[in-house]
């Protein structure tokens, strides 16, 4: 069968190292695009040529760039001779590489996903519909549903849906895969999400920031498949985990600060209480007090409780006035938009 869009081949394809945004070569460096697929990696040259020509004949009006971080392998070579833009950023980390293209490529619409040869291209178009057409803001695909057993660790798949379950906990979402790394975004939302997260946990913050500004998260059944041999995962199962629930925590704090701090002043005050206990009943046996050192750090507890119960409110309370202000401010630019446009 022919295929619908056949793409002509392409001459090789740009390498462009960038340094530290502000650099000289980083603040020249811009590429604008209407649908752009964004392709992390680091040591792919098993898969990333490959990958590349996948999405060049699935979504070929799209412009593919490959965010190289210091591979040594050849990849941004394979890349580059299957047609696609390299962009090599040194400082390590998949949240680094993300904001440095976010920072310097404009598109309407973003792809992000892996370059490990675990995603497939064909599902491509499923996740773009829905925020083509104004659906969603973010379509995620959800590997739960028809990943291949041998896909995902066992320890991968438990620890996911332990933070998932949480995620939905504290954030009043039902969602299936926060992991993710095969998610479609348009322009507009990328321009609303400050990202900070270094590493793999940049795929929770980008779903936790969406939580938190309402936007229309929608989760699409796509294949997920086992890395081809050859090809070795740079995941760590511990240390990214124990990142991913420091950055649930941390955005918990940051963006639901009664319920962290309450919950926190909740324990402290049950340690308190506990301690204070003991104390009283020994009080009541005796009529003395013969754990004084016990008696102070029961106290202290139930006043440090009373302090992060107190922290909560005023920071909630920061909060909203920054929530207020950031809807003011999209709302200017709107108008501001809409005033240039009418000219």
């Amino acid at each position: 069968m022919a295929l619908r869009n056949p793409t002509p081949p392409d001459p090789v394809g740009p390498i462009v190292p960038l340094g530290p945004v502000g650099t000289g070569s980083a603040r020249a460096w811009t590429l604008r695009a209407g649908t752009c697929v964004l392709i992390p990696c680091l040591n792919e040259a098993t898969t990333i040529g490959r990958l590349v020509a996948d999405f060049r004949r699935d979504l070929p009006q799209a412009t593919i760039v490959v965010l190289d971080n210091g591979s040594t392998d050849g990849s941004a070579e394979q890349a580059a001779a299957a047609g696609a833009t390299v962009l090599v950023v040194p400082r390590r980390g998949k949240g680094h590489v993300l904001r440095a293209a976010l920072d310097r490529v404009r598109a309407d619409c973003y792809v992000i996903v892996d370059g490990d040869g675990t995603y497939a291209s064909g599902d491509v178009l499923k996740l773009i519909d829905p925020v083509a057409r104004g659906e969603a803001e973010m379509v995620v695909g959800a590997r739960s549903l028809l990943a291949r057993p041998d896909a995902m660790r066992p320890l991968h798949r438990w620890g996911n849906r332990i933070i998932v379950n949480f995620l939905n906990l504290c954030f009043h979402a039902d969602l299936k895969d926060i992991l993710s790394g095969y998610r479609v975004l348009s322009g507009e939302t990328v321009r609303r999400l400050p990202l900070l997260a270094p590493g793999f946990e940049v795929e929770t913050e980008l779903t936790l920031e969406c939580l938190e500004r309402d936007f229309r998260i929608l989760e699409v059944p796509i294949s997920y498949r086992a890395r081809p041999d050859g090809s070795r995962s740079k995941l760590n199962s511990f240390r990214d985990g124990y990142r991913i629930v420091m950055t649930i925590m941390a955005l918990l704090r940051d963006y639901r600060p009664m319920t962290f701090f309450t919950a926190l002043a909740g324990v402290i005050l049950l340690a308190g209480m506990l301690g204070g206990l003991v104390v009283v009943l020994d009080f009541l046996r005796t009529g003395m007090v013969p754990r004084l050192p016990l008696a102070i750090l029961s106290s202290a507890l139930v006043l440090l409780a009373a302090v992060f119960l107190v922290t909560g409110f005023v920071v909630s309370a920061i909060n909203r006035r920054f929530a207020e202000m950031e809807v003011l401010t999209n709302r200017w630019r709107s108008d501001s938009i809409d005033v240039d446009l009418s000219r």
